[in-house]
């Protein structure tokens, strides 16, 4: 799931969307962000890393190839959403 990631891109398309591995410090979780690369280096950009417990550490990612995300109908839908409500909110 990452529509924080896909919205992100949204209004920064110069960001990639990153898929990674957490552990949390009792289980591996997929977890998505966003990355931007400046030179050889990436700059991490991730607004929903909170929810994972202090002491939590990235084991692996790799930046996702735009045309191949593959998502299904729901987790477009869901994207949608969130990138509607946050249009909402900045017009309000």
């Amino acid at each position: 799931m990452h529509p924080t990631s896909w919205t992100v891109q949204h209004y920064y398309p110069e960001t990639e969307i990153i898929k990674g591995k957490v552990w949390t410090g009792k289980s591996l979780e997929v977890h998505f962000w966003n990355g931007l690369r400046v030179g050889e280096d990436w700059y991490h950009i991730d607004l929903s890393w909170q929810q994972f417990p202090a002491g939590s550490i990235v084991q692996e990612f790799a930046v996702l190839e735009r045309q191949e995300l593959n998502d299904s109908e729901a987790i477009r839908l869901r994207c949608a959403l969130l990138l509607n409500r946050v249009d909402d909110c900045l017009k309000a």
